[in-house]
Order: structure tokens, then sequence, then C-alpha cells
């Protein structure tokens, strides 16, 4: 039997995760970054900046199932 290697999470990229935005149907793709302390974007559908976890990696059209399951950008 061979040991099995642990994976590192440092080696592999930041899992990402999406957050909810203003519009309804529409997330918002972030990189989970650990101790991200905050990142400012500008929400393309309204005027205020939304601060999210890590650093904005793009936009996403939602289904209703899966919009619902998503927690919402604080503002």
């Amino acid at each position: 039997m061979k040991p099995v290697a642990k994976a590192s999470s440092k080696l592999g990229p930041a899992p990402q995760v999406l957050l909810r935005i203003c519009r309804s149907g529409w997330a918002v793709i972030v990189e989970k970054i650990p101790n991200a302390q905050g990142t400012r974007f500008v929400c393309p559908f309204c005027p205020i900046s939304h601060r999210v976890s890590g650093p904005v990696r793009g936009f996403r059209k939602m289904r209703r199932a899966q919009w619902v399951k998503l927690r919402r950008v604080e503002e």
C-alpha cells in the first residue's frame, strides 16, 4: 500500500466562491483567500461598491435554484 500524499493548499489555486449581488439572478465570482481583509469592487448594476473577501474574477448569470443558496455581498 502506497502512502497518500496530502495536497497542500498553497500549491493549488485559491478556490472560487460565488456571492450574489444586487441584481437578482447574478453572482460575482470571488477567489477565496484566507485572511483577506476584503476587496472593494464596483458593481455593474448599481452605483454602490461592494466589499468581498478576495479578488473578483467575474460575474455569472445564475438559475433560480442556484441563486437561493448563495451568500449576499456586504455593502
